[in-house]
């Protein structure tokens, strides 16, 4: 259990109070951008059911929860909107994930969140919006059906095949990315005007956002866009090539200077006819790309992937091998800048996740905290908010909070 004055003082955010009620990824990761920068971070989750983050071996819960307080309940119930309620008087920023329009429907919109704290921040997140047709508000959405009607999944995948959605999940993290920034946006402005906002974050509308310039060029150009796999449809060298040793480089001969250096590797003249100075790319399907492309398959193939990173990188040409976890841990650069840290669970034992970023030189983040329980500060929370012990054993005899230990449905290694 922790009081809020047991959490320390750090980060950016030290002061703030954020509460969110969110599953999955969008939520839980904007979540734990608040409660790394030093936010006291309290976690809603359902007294009937458990997070689906704890499934498994429970690390996006591990992961997305450390730093964070947890009280468990059921909000729809009659005394589990005054209890929530309560606390919205003493929040900052509310983040939910839900079908569009749920808390409207227990009678929790935003503008009787506001009777209780004018300057209360509301972010939604879910898969279609709060308005708009109703037939699409309340359908239920994870991150590949976003990408499906948000025209991205029809990027990804090969030339002539199906497509495939893109992983892992990157609407769900780039829409609880976009919560975080608007959350703090309105917020500042909360804070100068002492009113609230309210967010509407649709995934298949972030999606959309973070497409480069595909859409556009379509809507404006009839512009479209290819599946390209893993190498560009209009640029040669730019893409996935396979080395000796089984295992591959990701290559980007782009820009003249990158053409200047690497060409000559390739037994290529650089300034030549073919590959005149004033070139900056070189284009699929002409006799200078089908050429460099010969030459580039054939200088992979005869050296390992370290060994045609070394050339390259010697060179300055942009080139990495095709990283796994495995390489990634013995990595000297990932050891250097500490991308893996060590935690402690709550139940202490030793756990290892990925370290806090981006990093901070004046206000750092840290780790005060593993992922807590359901339900493990439900008696510090609500007492924080004036309840006596007596209304805090009645919520639980009539299941308005619970407390249950963490159980994954995987044991740790």
């Amino acid at each position: 259990m922790a009081k809020r004055s047991d959490i320390p003082e750090f980060g950016l955010l030290s002061g703030v109070k954020v509460v969110h009620c969110t599953t999955s990824i969008a939520g839980p990761l904007a979540a734990s951008l608040f409660a790394e920068a030093g936010a006291d971070v309290i976690m809603l989750e359902n007294a009937k059911t458990p997070c689906m983050s704890r499934n498994r071996f429970g690390g996006p819960c591990q992961q997305n929860a450390k730093n964070q307080r947890n009280l468990s309940l059921d909000i729809p119930s009659p005394e589990g909107k005054k209890v929530f309620l309560k606390l919205m008087e003493q929040t900052d920023i509310f983040l939910e994930a839900s079908k569009g329009g749920q808390y409207d429907k227990w009678g929790l919109s935003d503008e009787v969140l506001w009777e209780h704290n004018p300057r209360l921040v509301i972010v939604h997140i879910s898969g279609f919006g709060q308005t708009g047709v109703e037939e699409y508000v309340r359908r239920g959405s994870y991150d590949t059906i976003a990408q499906a009607f948000g025209c991205y999944m029809q990027l990804n995948g090969f030339p002539g095949q199906p497509p495939i959605p893109a992983m892992p999940q990157p609407v769900d993290h780039l829409c609880g990315v976009f919560a975080y920034g608007s959350g703090l946006a309105a917020l500042r402005k909360a804070e100068k005007t002492g009113k609230g906002e309210s967010i509407d974050i649709a995934q298949y509308e972030i999606a959309m956002r973070c497409q480069n310039s595909f859409p556009v060029d379509f809507i404006n150009h009839n512009d479209i866009p290819k599946r390209e796999g893993n190498h560009s449809a209009i640029c040669c060298g730019y893409g996935l090539y396979p080395c000796k040793d089984g295992k591959s480089v990701y290559v980007m001969i782009l820009g003249g200077g990158s053409l200047k250096r690497a060409l000559p590797l390739l037994g290529l003249e650089f300034g030549s006819e073919l590959y005149p100075a004033d070139s900056s790319m070189i284009y699929p399907n002409t006799p200078a790309g089908d050429l460099f492309e010969e030459r580039l398959t054939h200088f992979c193939l005869q050296k390992s992937a370290k060994e045609v990173e070394e050339v390259f990188l010697a060179h300055d040409v942009p080139c990495s091998m095709v990283m796994e976890y495995d390489d990634a841990l013995n990595n000297p650069h990932y050891k250097a800048r500490e991308v893996f840290k060590e935690w402690k669970k709550v139940d202490g034992k030793k756990f290892i996740g990925v370290n806090i970023f981006p990093k901070l030189k004046n206000y750092p983040g840290q780790i005060w905290r593993g992922a807590p329980t359901v339900g493990m500060d439900n008696e510090d929370i609500l007492a924080e908010l004036g309840l006596t012990n007596s209304e805090i054993e009645e919520l639980y005899r009539d299941r308005v909070i619970v407390q249950r230990d963490f159980k994954p449905g995987m044991k740790d290694k």
